[in-house]
């Protein structure tokens, strides 16, 4: 059903709109900030460096790197895009 809903969206602006009615600020802001750190440790930075890097809390950039190890493969697919 959520897939739907989100494929629905047409354009860019219909996209964030249904973001806004959907998760708060805060909460997207979390989602950019864990894309962030996936960037960063794909690229080789240390948690440390990570933390230092998005900026974040070595507690986030532990748990991104803990979801990052055990999703790698699919995260890097994902940052191909995500880097365009």
């Amino acid at each position: 059903m959520l897939y739907q809903l989100f494929q629905s969206a047409r354009t860019e602006a219909e996209f964030n709109d249904l973001l806004e009615l959907t998760f708060t600020e805060n909460e997207r802001a979390m989602m950019l900030e864990r894309w962030r750190i996936f960037d960063a440790l794909d690229r080789g930075l240390s948690q440390r460096e990570v933390a230092k890097d998005v900026p974040c809390s070595i507690v986030t950039a532990t748990r991104g790197a803990k979801v990052y190890r055990d999703h790698r493969e699919a995260i890097q697919k994902y940052l191909e895009i995500w880097r365009k």
